[in-house]
C-alpha cells in the first residue's frame, strides 16, 4: 500500500505505466524482455512487476498469450 513516503516511481501505477508505454511502442512483448526492461529501468520495481502486468490485464489493455509467451497491447 501506499503512503506518503512511497517513492513515486516504486508504486503500481508508475510501474504499470512504464510497462504499458513499452508494450505500446512494439505491440507485442515477451515476458522475459519486458522483465529485462523493468529491471534496466530500476531494479527496485521487480517486485511490482506482476501487480503492475495484473492491473494492466484488469483494465484490459493488456492480454497474455501463453502458447508464445507474449504480452499483446489490446487497449484502445
Amino acid at each position: 500500500m501506499p503512503t506518503k513516503n512511497s517513492h513515486p516511481d516504486l508504486t503500481v501505477l508508475a510501474v504499470s505505466g512504464f510497462l504499458l508505454g513499452s508494450i505500446k511502442k512494439s505491440k507485442f512483448e515477451s515476458y522475459s524482455d519486458l522483465l529485462e526492461k523493468l529491471n534496466s529501468y530500476d531494479a527496485r520495481a521487480n517486485i511490482l512487476f506482476k501487480p503492475s502486468l495484473q492491473l494492466l490485464f484488469l483494465l484490459g489493455l493488456v492480454d497474455y498469450h501463453r502458447k508464445n509467451d507474449l504480452i499483446e497491447y489490446v487497449g484502445p
